[in-house]
């Protein structure tokens, strides 16, 4: 009898295996199946000393444990790289490295050329994302730096961040050319509630601007009667009270050197004008030494496998683990 029961016991198990297996392949079983890990190519590694580099190598370690640890991947394959380095320019001094940690959501796509319908492949492509990134705000390439990045001399931040728990959130943005279906929200993780970046005034931006346009002037004389009506705007803008001067410059991008008036925060593409904060940093540190963190979530709607994954992997970055790595 006893022998019986295990044949049966047995049968029973092997008919719900081959149940399970044969399974249609559709969104819902997909939704339920075990994900994969997988390193992907590893990026760029430019102007990185030998010695920050293996340092800067066990921090994005750190990062990857923390997620391969915390999060169980679902209807896709977690692919991971890795990013170091910098571009330099003559005359530029460098606080600390920028280096980043990617892990890319892969779905599992149902294989309609199979046969087997159980069958699926990996997407080799997706709009699904987390980056983190020591030492860089990225979308704007904000980098420790002296002379400050770019040719402008600032760079335009989309939102002001809100600090929340001790972090700040750096807003959300749905990417250009994906209508409501990709949305990236980002945070900054910093030393003691502060931000490695100021704001400009007024003042600054536009002397900045009125220094541009006298460029323009010097290159082409000829358009001095287009130029004057900006240089007007500019120092009639200048004579005003130096409590006005002083408020933070938000701009439009389309306005800049041939200045019309400031805009106001919210308004149709309106940046902040910021530039690095060189205080900020410990330059005791070498520069493989993560002072701060940004994180962007990047996650698109047109799968719910893909909402389904972003929604662990915001559970399994752990905010406090990267406060607790700054200046490490």
């Amino acid at each position: 009898m006893l022998l019986k029961m295990k044949k049966l016991i047995l049968s029973t198990a092997f008919l719900f295996s081959v149940n399970t297996f044969a399974q249609d392949c559709d969104l819902e079983t997909l939704r339920q199946t075990p994900g994969t890990w997988k390193a992907g190519l590893q990026g760029s590694i430019k102007n990185v000393t030998a010695s920050d580099l293996v340092k800067e190598k066990a921090v994005t370690a750190v990062l990857h444990k923390m997620l391969f640890t915390n999060y169980k991947p679902t209807g896709s394959q977690s692919y991971h790289s890795t990013a170091y380095g910098k571009h330099i320019s003559a005359g530029e001094t460098w606080v600390a490295d920028p280096y980043y940690y990617t892990l890319y959501v892969l779905l599992y796509i149902c294989d309609k050329s199979s046969q087997d319908k159980s069958k699926f492949y990996v997407n080799t492509e997706t709009p699904t994302k987390v980056t983190i990134s020591a030492n860089v705000y990225f979308p704007i390439d904000l980098y420790p730096v002296t002379p400050v990045n770019g040719p402008r001399g600032y760079l335009g931040l989309k939102a002001m961040p809100v600090k929340k728990d001790g972090y700040y959130f750096m807003g959300d943005e749905i990417m250009e050319g994906t209508a409501s279906e990709t949305t990236a929200y980002r945070w900054l993780i910093t030393y003691n509630d502060t931000l490695p970046f100021v704001y400009l005034t007024r003042k600054e931006y536009l002397l900045i601007q009125k220094k541009r346009l006298e460029q323009d002037l010097k290159d082409s004389p000829d358009s001095k009667s287009y130029l004057d009506p900006f240089f007007t705007n500019i120092n009639a803008y200048l004579s005003k009270s130096e409590s006005e001067l002083s408020k933070v410059a938000i701009y439009n991008p389309q306005e800049e050197q041939r200045f019309q008036g400031f805009v106001a925060e919210g308004a149709r593409g309106a940046l902040i004008a910021v530039k690095p904060n060189l205080d900020y940093y410990n330059r005791k540190l070498p520069k493989s030494s993560p002072q701060f963190f940004s994180v962007e979530y990047r996650v698109s709607k047109l799968s719910p496998i893909y909402t389904d994954n972003m929604e662990a992997i915001i559970k399994a970055v752990d905010f406090s683990t990267l406060k607790n790595m700054l200046g490490k």
